[in-house]
């Protein structure tokens, strides 16, 4: 990293075909690079528009899809439309976790979903029951389609049959994107306990599997749906699921529940997969102290993400219909909350950098998980244990990430190289291209700066970025704070807008006239990024 106090101009970027350009330094720091025409960037394959995709643990989704009043959540749905609408993708929402996986249909029940979700209890695992009515609040979400989770925990596959002939029954097979058996196998045990201690394992639930036993199990369970329930032929189910690993322990995820073991093994030999999945989580949740090692080091969430390559490279050659997906995302791990280090800035910033890179490295889809309690969540839909229904910090990161996918439904997304001699380590550029030509560039510098602990002035890093002939100039758009890493949802702006509960979740715009128009001379676009801030720049 540079040193605090200054400020650098460092990098030429290749965009739009230009083959090489005449380059004047802006500044005596200033690098001239050459610049390699656009078609020898290695791009992503198409972008889907409905790349933001969202998640609700089970019991959590009734708070989310509904108001106190019993009346569809508008605060919600507009939250939702804030993000999709940018795309024109439909929203994928996926209902699941760990406890639908040991959760009961019960057809007498009225509540939608037992135990009551609030922002202070954990989800009950062992103890969660749905009724007929759960799926009638699917409908609060015109357009939306459904990632339905059904268990597979249970060795009584006709509480399986049940989740999903009652869910074809309640959402429609038409508003249904997948049936999905089990969330996490790999983490079934021999001695597995829920919430109380209530016994969740053989005879009554599975134990430990393996490749062989999870094939198995999958396809049986998946077997006995197709048996039981009238479903579109093809590709109609999600597979795997597997848990997320960090630490130590994070190179399991390449081979865990192994892909092509799995497809070896005749997982698909019914051609009925529609996508892979995995889960991220990057670590436990940690302090306010921690966000910068945590979340801000950009080196231990490539190299996560770099574990699913293999997986990814795989469906490529083998499977090039099939998909690879992460349908339960977030930051951090806690029982109850740590928004100091789950809901800030530097944790949306952390989001923004995921997906970019997510999406330049081939994982086709990304489905955002909130649970009433979670830390980590977008935003909160009810007010709940003491606390005001409101938008977190992360939320900033999906309109952001929408604006850079784009609505044409052509994008295509490749991670830039920085040419500087020491570029700071936790910048990174990204570029979103339509019919090989570069239309926007996202820069997401997670360098660590916090207004009240950094002790200096905030640094920052100018980016000459090169331009088509005839483009006069480009739109800035920034995500940030005044107050830096550490700054909650309140002061957090991106173009200058927010989304609050007291606007029911619509568009705030013009809170802060931050929005730059550069001028291009000599056919660059000098554009400055300030530490713990992202900007996304429109060609």
């Amino acid at each position: 990293m540079w040193p605090q106090t200054s400020r650098h101009t460092c990098l030429i970027l290749a965009l739009m075909g230009i083959g090489s350009a005449t380059y004047l330094p802006r500044s005596a720091s200033s690098l001239l690079v050459k610049a390699p025409a656009a078609s020898a960037v290695a791009t992503s394959a198409q972008i889907d528009p409905s790349f933001c995709g969202f998640a609700f643990e089970e019991a959590s989704f009734v708070r989310y899809a509904q108001d106190d009043n019993g009346k569809a959540n508008a605060f919600s749905a507009n939250l939702i439309k804030a993000v999709t609408s940018r795309t024109g993708g439909d929203p994928i929402i996926r209902l699941g976790g760990t406890s639908p996986d040991y959760g009961k249909y019960l057809p007498g029940q009225k509540e939608p979903a037992l135990p009551v979700a609030e922002q202070n209890n954990y989800q009950d695992v062992g103890h969660t029951t749905i009724g007929p009515s759960y799926w009638d609040l699917t409908h609060n979400f015109p357009g939306a389609k459904y990632m339905v989770q059904v268990p597979l925990a249970t060795t009584n596959v006709s509480e399986t049959i049940a989740w999903a002939q009652s869910a074809v029954k309640g959402i429609g097979l038409g508003n249904i994107h997948s049936i999905q058996p089990g969330n996490e196998p790999d983490l079934y045990a021999d001695d597995y306990q829920g919430e109380g201690g209530i016994p969740l394992h053989p005879p009554q639930y599975q134990g430990h599997l393996s490749n062989e036993t999870y094939v198995g199990n999958w396809t049986k369970y998946a077997d006995a749906i197709l048996g039981a329930v009238e479903l579109p032929k093809g590709r109609f189910f999600t597979a795997f699921d597997v848990a997320t690993k960090f630490g130590d322990a994070v190179q399991e995820e390449a081979y865990i529940f192994d892909v092509q073991t799995c497809f070896n093994l005749g997982i698909d030999k019914k051609n009925i997969i529609k996508e892979v999945s995995h889960h991220y989580y990057q670590r436990n949740a940690g302090t306010a102290s921690d966000l910068a090692t945590g979340l801000m080091d950009t080196s231990v969430t490539h190299t996560h993400l770099d574990q699913y390559k293999r997986h990814i490279s795989y469906l490529k050659e083998n499977h090039p219909e099939i998909p690879f997906i992460l349908n339960e995302v977030g930051n951090s791990l806690d029982r109850t909350n740590s928004y100091e280090f789950q809901a800030r800035l530097g944790s949306a910033l952390w989001q923004v950098d995921f997906y970019l890179y997510s999406m330049a490295i081939g994982i086709a889809r990304i489905n955002y998980q909130q649970i009433m309690h979670a830390g980590y969540d977008l935003w909160l839909p009810v007010a709940s244990a003491g606390y005001e229904a409101q938008v977190f910090s992360n939320f900033y990161s999906q309109p952001f990430v929408a604006d850079f996918i784009g609505s044409s439904g052509k994008t295509k997304v490749a991670k830039l190289n920085i040419s500087c001699d020491n570029p700071p380590a936790n910048l990174h550029v990204y570029g979103a291209y339509e019919d090989n030509v570069a239309k926007r560039i996202a820069v997401a510098n997670l360098n660590y700066w916090n207004k009240t602990s950094s002790g200096v002035d905030r640094p920052s890093v100018t980016l000459d970025l090169p331009v088509p002939k005839g483009v006069q100039s480009v739109k800035v758009y920034h995500l940030n704070s005044p107050l830096g890493a550490g700054a909650a949802a309140d002061t957090i702006t991106y173009g200058g807008s927010q989304w609050t509960y007291k606007s029911l979740g619509e568009e705030v715009k013009n809170v802060r006239k931050d929005t730059e128009t550069i001028a291009v001379k000599n056919g660059f676009a000098s554009v400055g990024v300030q530490n713990s801030e992202a900007v996304l720049v429109w060609l």
